[in-house]
């Protein structure tokens, strides 16, 4: 690999002006791991900074780093500053720690601890670098640059990965991002330490394939690698399962498998979009029958089973209740048919969600484009247009739009809180979404009266 040149003004032009000198006398401040491996790489987009900080305590830093804007301590043993100076991209600050899994926090912070020991505990050569932004030289123990250079993935040492088995899903990050392959040794590590996932906690597994799915712009490259190196089978099976089930019928160039790898590279690099775009047909092993007679494969329900099994696998890694939701709304509804008339429209939206509708239409672009049989998308990108056009017009599509509330529904029909007012205004909103016109106050009280004269409440 063609490597570019570095100097330390790539790395100060991303602090304020005078930080560098508002630091003590004697105290060291270099760039490090991703932020300086990434510089390195022509094409690729900079990463979030990451200082390290030497001789100095973290009692002493924390003012100095507030009086450039916010920063906040985080991670297991709070180790780990995040930083957010003002007009400025934020910064991950660390001191020199020893880091040990033996102890309960899994690090024992001192700013005194040297530098280079420090690098030696990092997982691999490429990260192990550090950029010293007073001195303007690169100090790089390991020789991270030149294997960056022949694009060879290296342990820093013989327990790297046996350190923390997490540091083989970085593995595929970090070689499908630099296109790097590791050597025979590092290979021979992975695969030693790759069954102590198993042990590793799942939120932490969850955060990894996060930010594979955000920052690498083909998802795939690391994808493969968990399936060969059998990282899949340890902390999504449930994927794997797809591997070797053909799609026969025409509609599908690819297996399962191959066919969401695909659609996740298709997709846009949002979170909960590839995430839906990995799991939206997770459930179709499950749900294959083969006719033979048509020479045909079926997969009747497999949205269905899908959005269960992408819940499970969403609670198991620890993600938030809001994109467990908006994942499984995706999945549940990316089958859809393309409605004809305004009030079909109205309901789709009811249904799917007004917050998901261009996210699960970016979920549909990439699962076309997947499918690997050059589908044409122009009447799902026609039909995008057509409900964007109804959205806005701003119809009625919750109780919250309706020109009435619950307070007049108690007040007209004299009655307290409870279940009833909650069923007539689900009735007025059904109502409306089939006839906007009618959401008006007196409309909508008369409907009210006519609809206990009938007695269907």
């Amino acid at each position: 690999m063609d490597i570019k040149d570095i100097r330390k003004k790539d790395f100060v032009c991303q602090l304020p002006e005078d930080f560098i000198e508002s630091l003590p006398e004697g105290v060291g401040i270099y760039a490090v791991g991703g932020s300086v491996r990434d510089a390195y790489v022509p094409g690729l987009t900079a990463r979030e900074l990451d200082l390290l900080l030497t001789c100095i305590s973290q009692k002493d830093l924390m003012p100095i780093l507030k009086a450039h804007g916010k920063a906040r301590l985080v991670g297991r043993s709070f180790s780990v500053i995040k930083w957010s100076p003002s007009e400025c991209e934020p910064v991950d600050v660390s001191l020199p720690a020893v880091r040990d899994l033996a102890l309960l926090n899994g690090c024992s912070i001192d700013p005194n601890f040297p530098l280079e020991k420090d690098l030696a505990q990092r997982d691999f050569t490429i990260n192990a670098m550090a950029y010293d932004l007073r001195d303007d030289v690169l100090i790089d123990p390991f020789g991270g640059r030149n294997d960056l250079a022949e694009g060879v993935l290296r342990a820093v040492s013989e327990n790297s990965l046996n350190a923390d088995a997490i540091r083989c899903i970085r593995a595929t990050y970090v070689c499908a991002r630099c296109e790097l392959s590791p050597d025979e040794a590092t290979i021979g590590m992975i695969k030693s330490a790759v069954p102590k996932l198993a042990d590793v906690a799942p939120e932490r597994i969850g955060e990894e394939l996060k930010k594979l799915l955000v920052h690498l712009p083909a998802p795939s490259k690391a994808l493969r690698l968990w399936q060969k190196w059998g990282i899949l089978d340890i902390v999504l099976p449930e994927l794997a399962e797809g591997a070797g089930i053909v799609q026969e019928g025409g509609w599908h160039a690819h297996d399962v498998f191959e066919h969401g790898l695909h659609a996740v590279d298709s997709a846009i690099p949002d979170f909960e979009v590839r995430l839906a775009a990995l799991l939206h047909d997770i459930g179709k092993p499950r749900r294959k029958r083969y006719d033979k007679e048509r020479a045909k494969a079926t997969f009747y329900g497999h949205q269905n089973v899908s959005e269960k099994m992408a819940v499970r696998i969403m609670k198991r890694l620890k993600y938030s209740n809001e994109t467990i939701d908006r994942v499984s709304r995706m999945v549940r509804f990316h089958m859809f048919m393309r409605c004809q008339t305004d009030k079909g429209v109205r309901r789709f939206i009811r249904n799917v969600g007004e917050d998901l509708i261009d996210s699960l239409f970016e979920l549909r672009y990439a699962d076309v484009e997947a499918q690997g049989t050059n589908r044409d998308d122009s009447d799902d990108r026609k039909y995008h247009a057509y409900i964007r056009k109804i959205l806005d017009e701003k119809p009625p599509l919750s109780v919250t739009d309706l020109a009435i509330n619950g307070q007049d529904v108690m007040e007209l029909l004299g009655i307290s809180e409870g279940v009833t007012v909650g069923k007539v205004l689900n009735f007025l909103l059904e109502r409306v979404i089939d006839d906007p016109s009618l959401n008006t106050r007196e409309s909508l009280l008369e409907l009210i009266r006519a609809y206990f004269r009938k007695k269907d409440l």
